[in-house]
């Protein structure tokens, strides 16, 4: 649960300075806060539903995405004992 939380928090303060630096010094539109915070409360959510979602799945879908754990090469078992049948 604390990746997909790590994650989003990360991201989510990315877009809100990037939002910021871009209404202050790219397009020099006065900004209104409160749109910032509100599109970045939007986006903070979208990302952790689909975080969340992703670190959650199983099966094919997650082994082709890398979700799943790896566990390596499987390990040859050697049978040295008697048969129990």
């Amino acid at each position: 649960m604390e990746k997909p939380l790590l994650l989003t928090v990360v991201i989510t303060v990315l877009y809100f300075s990037s939002k910021v630096l871009e209404n202050k010094y790219i397009t020099r539109q006065p900004h209104i806060l409160k749109h910032t915070v509100r599109d970045s409360l939007i986006v903070s959510g979208c990302v952790f539903v689909t975080l969340f979602l992703f670190f959650q799945m199983s099966g094919p879908i997650a082994e082709l995405l890398g979700a799943g754990e790896y566990t390596g090469s499987p390990s040859m078992h050697a049978f040295t004992g008697e048969p129990e049948f």
